[in-house]
């Protein structure tokens, strides 16, 4: 007598190290180098993911055009954004040795004024704004040139005059309302049109009835 075995799967799973290892003897840890799997995200955990967060909504871009990184571009966001050569900093520098570790400068951005404010940082190195050394924080315009270090950029904004974030965001809310109460009352409409044609059948019915009896 022939006995079928069934062939038992195994759930095979990959851990963020790229390890492939047997969950149903260790379960969401890795058997290979002990990684914890992150547990399956519902849809809306992922459209939160996917979502940009308000504070880091580009304001403006550092590009430079003299100096190791000519050519490069660096993001500046809502609040302060710290420049310096270390990986800590907000706008990292790297490849200009005149350029300090941790805060040779700052640029604050305050999106209720749509303004931007280069400020000096900590350090001894000097910056310069349009040529001029810079000692108390200097208001900056489109294509202003900084110099730090031995790089030169130019401030280009993004959220300005003709485009706002905010702005753009109840655009968008407003938008979404009207189409709601459109929605709605276009399906009011439908109601009172099925109504009106149920009464009216109601009554073609009536006055069928009607002569008939006559």
């Amino acid at each position: 007598m022939l006995i079928e075995r069934k062939r038992r799967l195994r759930p095979i799973e990959i851990c963020p190290n790229g390890h492939y290892y047997n969950s149903s003897r260790t379960g969401d840890i890795c058997a290979v180098c002990g990684a914890k799997l992150d547990p399956p995200k519902s849809a809306e955990e992922l459209d939160e993911l996917t979502k940009i967060q308000e504070k880091d909504w580009i304001r403006g871009w550092l590009i430079c055009i003299k100096g190791p990184n000519k050519g490069n571009g660096y993001i500046i966001k809502d609040g302060k954004s710290f420049i310096g050569s270390a990986a800590s900093m907000d706008i990292q520098i790297i490849g200009d040795k005149k350029i300090d570790k941790h805060n040779h400068a700052s640029i604050a951005y305050d999106h209720k004024t749509k303004t931007a404010m280069l400020i000096p940082g900590e350090t001894r190195g000097m910056i310069y704004w349009q040529n001029q050394a810079v000692f108390a924080p200097q208001k900056l315009s489109a294509s202003d040139k900084i110099e730090i270090g031995e790089s030169v950029f130019s401030y280009i904004p993004f959220d300005d005059a003709d485009y706002a974030w905010e702005e753009e965001q109840t655009k968008n809310v407003s938008a979404g309302k009207d189409a709601a109460q459109e929605n709605d009352s276009n399906e009011e409409n439908d109601i009172d049109e099925k109504n009106s044609n149920a009464e009216n059948n109601t009554n073609d019915e009536d006055d069928y009835i009607a002569e008939g009896e006559n």
